[in-house]
């Protein structure tokens, strides 16, 4: 699973030469491959990675520290979205697709021989060592669902009996039998192979997490101390680039620079690389802009200069209206030297949080007819043709609609957005609240049909504060545009604007030990991309305690849904799931946006990863 971010999405390069399908056809470079180069691609406002690690805490997880950065260099065990599908690609995977035995309660991986850039062959031990890691830090795990005892479910890695290593062999037994689909898909995916090179508790200080009987006394112990010291330098940004740690890589890049201050960095092909495509570029540099006006004016400027940017965006305003057959029609930077590629349609779900362990208004949250009444007052489809210019398409629900390939119920394969500020504002009225004035105000209190709601007092008044990154005109004007629609109902909404990494870092949980957590009411972020957490079932985002979960949304009857969804393989429990899940509205959903890239004519891209990855590996310069 992994946060998607507003702004992270504008990186994405999407698209290939070729185009076709779906996604319409772009005029890409068309000439022979040039073997190396170097390529230079703007990073959005405020928006960089700030963590290597590739063990991400609750507040890490997002595609711009994963799937855009980590991944580069730290291949995981199972990578999804080569070549804009949906699915598992073998080829580039670490592990070799899993061997179950017949009762479904043992797994086998063989690790493929992978080299880590320092000489030592990739092996089942290193596998071992971040399953040790996961059992050892539950807490700090960004992937890690708590077991919930009152329904018999276990998740990744309560679900482990044991864990066991022999060269390249790595052997899991579970405590009952679970959805081998869901457990490859959404389990093994989380995990990273580690380099013993990491098995440290300091500088020069040999560690034994690694090594460790899995669950042991021992390893929880061990694995503490290595935790401690590399999750301390998982953050520490003028460092990544000259520290030994992270230079130990076994992906088809190594990190060259890294600018702790500003964001820029480089990488550089490994060239021990195992995988089948070696990098054919010799450099790409992230570039980073803190608004998207000085990236548009570094794009005017056109693609040949010597610092030129050669993988860019359109902000919303400068983009043209969206030509599905032609998406380069209307570029205004044709001229310049850039085509607008065809977009890649996000295997994700769009929406902001609503905190719901808010003190102040997380008991207007817990309220389904008023969640049910600010989701009206979203106008999806206004906010798509306006700001967005048709780049963009409806969240309807809790699995994503496309791309294809998504187990989608026949109701939620019928859902559309609704936008009914007048619905809206009945809702409220007929739930005890004075609707004359804005925000409107509860004058009925009390628990019963009619009335306002569990634990909001009379007088309370139905408006909260929502937090959206800055540096975009497009957000303004849809945070505006949100506020404004909001009113038509009765519910007052403040917006605030804040830096994107601001905004990351004040959404954690609400805790006896993140008091900050309890504070925040409402953030417009972005939404999830369903990685690794590739089968959409829920677990991992919407479950009781889920880490990223961090909105504190719990429901006992859909965590029984979700649980069927995980144990057994009819896929009549995820539609269950699917179709329970529409009527309590955990978040308030937004429309996914689509990235309007542009790509110097001369620069050759992958056709795009669903899950928001970065492939540099396959782009190349053409003559």
């Amino acid at each position: 699973m992994a946060l998607v971010t507003l702004l992270a999405a504008a990186t994405a390069c999407t698209g290939g030469s070729s185009g076709g399908g779906a996604n319409g056809s772009s005029p890409g470079p068309t000439g022979a491959p040039v073997q190396g180069g170097v390529v230079r691609v703007a990073e959005p406002p405020s928006t960089f990675p700030d963590a290597i690690w590739p063990f991400d805490t609750p507040s890490q997880v997002s595609t711009v520290n994963t799937s855009q950065f980590q991944q580069l260099f730290y291949r995981p065990l199972y990578y999804w979205g080569l070549n804009d599908k949906v699915t598992l690609d073998q080829d580039v995977s670490v592990g070799e697709m899993p061997t179950w035995s017949p009762d479904g309660t043992t797994v086998t991986i063989q690790v493929k021989p992978w080299k880590w850039s320092n000489g030592e062959d990739v092996t089942a031990q290193d596998v071992l060592f971040w399953i040790n890691m996961a059992k050892a830090e539950t807490s700090n795990s960004g992937y890690y669902t708590p077991p919930n005892p009152a329904i018999g479910a276990k998740y990744f890695p309560d679900n482990v009996a044991s864990a066991t290593a022999s060269g390249q062999t790595l052997t899991l037994t579970l405590n009952t039998p679970v959805n081998q689909t869901w457990f490859t898909d959404d389990e093994l995916s989380q995990i990273t192979p580690m380099p013993l090179a990491w098995d440290v508790t300091g500088a020069g200080q040999k560690g034994s997490c690694a090594s460790d009987a899995f669950g042991s006394d021992a390893a929880a112990k061990d694995c503490a101390a290595d935790y401690t010291y590399l999750n301390a330098q998982s953050t520490k940004g003028g460092d990544f680039a000259g520290s030994p740690l992270w230079a130990v890589v076994d992906g088809p890049w190594k990190l060259k620079t890294y600018n702790g201050t500003s964001g820029a960095y480089s990488i550089a092909p490994n060239a021990t690389y195992s995988g089948p495509q070696k990098p054919h570029l010799d450099e790409v540099d992230f570039v980073p802009y803190t608004s998207d006006t000085t990236e548009y004016a570094d794009l005017k400027a056109g693609s040949g200069g010597t610092n030129a940017i050669d993988v860019g965006y359109l902000p919303a305003e400068d983009s043209p209206v969206f030509n599905a057959k032609n998406p380069d029609a209307g570029n205004p930077l044709s001229s310049a030297g850039y085509y607008i590629p065809a977009p890649t349609y996000l295997d994700e779900i769009s929406y902001y949080q609503i905190n719901f362990a808010n003190p102040d208004v997380g008991p207007l949250f817990k309220q389904p007819y008023f969640t049910k009444a600010v989701q009206e007052t979203v106008d999806q489809q206004g906010i798509i043709n306006g700001v967005w210019k048709g780049w963009a398409y409806p969240s309807t629900g809790a699995v994503p609609t496309q791309p294809a390939g998504n187990p989608l119920s026949p109701k939620s394969q019928s859902d559309r957005a609704v936008y009914d500020p007048a619905a809206a504002k009945q809702l409220l009225s007929s739930h005890g609240w004075n609707t004359d004035s804005v925000p409107a105000t509860c004058t009925s209190p009390g628990s019963g049909p009619n009335q306002c709601g569990a634990g909001i007092a009379a007088g309370t008044k139905a408006a909260f504060s929502m937090d959206y990154p800055s540096g975009q005109a497009a957000l303004d004007t849809m945070a505006a545009d949100m506020r404004s629609d909001a009113a038509k109902a009765g519910i007052g909404i403040t917006v605030v604007s804040k830096t994107q990494n601001t905004i990351g870092n004040e959404g954690v949980a609400c805790t006896a030990d993140q008091p900050a957590g309890c504070q925040w009411q409402a953030l417009l972020y972005g939404g999830w991309v369903f990685a690794p957490d590739y089968y959409p079932t829920g677990d991992a985002l919407f479950a009781t305690g889920a880490g990223p979960n961090v909105w504190s949304f719990s429901d006992p009857k859909l965590d029984q849904l979700i649980v069927k969804t995980t144990t057994g393989s009819d896929v009549k429990d995820m539609y269950a799931y699917e179709d329970y899940i529409a009527g309590v509205q955990p978040v308030i959903y937004t429309p996914n946006t689509l990235t309007v890239s542009e790509v110097t004519k001369k620069l050759h891209v992958d056709p795009g990863d669903p899950f928001q990855g970065y492939e540099p590996e396959y782009w190349y310069l053409t003559k």
